[in-house]
């Protein structure tokens, strides 16, 4: 079992006010909290990016790279971008190393119903804001190299720099996902319609975002290179983001 109250400390830890949304039944007189953290921009009218890990309660590399996403100093991203940030949204599934809900319901395929807590904590916590990015961090447990799912209202991708970049962190997974995701590039495959709005990221790019990232890293590698290649991917699109807003 993972300590969850590592995660929760390290949230203390931050110079930035952290926000209790909800919390989950873990056992009898026991729950765990669901937290977000909002990171305002000095802007006038900043773009607006979420970033999420932990929905897959064993794919830890996520939260990870969450908790250091706020760590490290943004300074420079703020004259850009407003985020908000949820670490862990399955937090019974890390403390158990369970992809699953204590209810044994897959969070990311969920997201058409109001039935899972941990759907509804995200939903209130979403409001009716419109974000540019959202990005959803994850790990396959049968890949060798990392990929990732693009989706875009405009259709102009940006997966192939993307991929380009993480490259120096790690190499791509030769194997193709599947899931009926059409190929937009090498290791970068698209959101598919057939999915419908059950998964978060192709839920946000329906009703709140115009562009969406699943970034997914191979859990053979140390924890440390998984979180280093799912920053190395956001900081990627938050520069092509900035580039093109000039």
């Amino acid at each position: 079992m993972r300590d969850y109250t590592k995660v929760t400390e390290r949230l203390k830890n931050l110079e930035v006010p952290i926000e209790l949304i909800g919390s989950v039944y873990a056992k009898e007189n026991m729950s765990l909290p669901i937290h977000q953290i909002r990171l305002d921009s000095s802007a006038h009218e900043p773009q607006q990016v979420l970033i999420t890990g932990g929905v897959h309660g064993d794919e830890p590399a996520g939260v990870e790279a969450v908790l250091q996403f706020l760590e490290r100093d943004n300074t420079a991203l703020l004259k850009n971008f407003s985020f908000l940030i949820i670490a862990c949204i399955n937090p019974y599934g890390y403390v158990h190393n369970t992809r699953e809900t204590r209810g044994g319901i897959d969070i990311n395929r969920s997201f058409e119903t109001d039935d899972v807590a941990e759907v509804a904590i995200v939903k209130k916590a979403l409001g009716q804001t419109q974000y540019s990015l959202a990005i959803d961090f994850h790990e396959d447990y049968d890949a060798t190299g990392f990929y990732l799912y693009e989706g875009k209202r405009d259709e102009k991708y940006i997966g192939t720099e993307l991929a380009a970049a993480a490259k120096a962190v790690g190499p791509i997974d030769p194997e193709d996902p599947g899931e009926d995701a059409p190929d937009l590039a090498e290791g970068v495959y698209k959101v598919a319609t057939s999915w419908g709005t059950q998964g978060l990221a192709p839920y946000l790019l329906h009703f709140h975002s115009e562009h969406v990232i699943i970034s997914e890293t191979p859990t053979v590698w140390k924890l440390e290179q998984r979180a280093a290649l799912h920053l190395e991917i956001l900081d990627t699109a938050l520069n092509i983001i900035s580039k093109k807003e000039k």
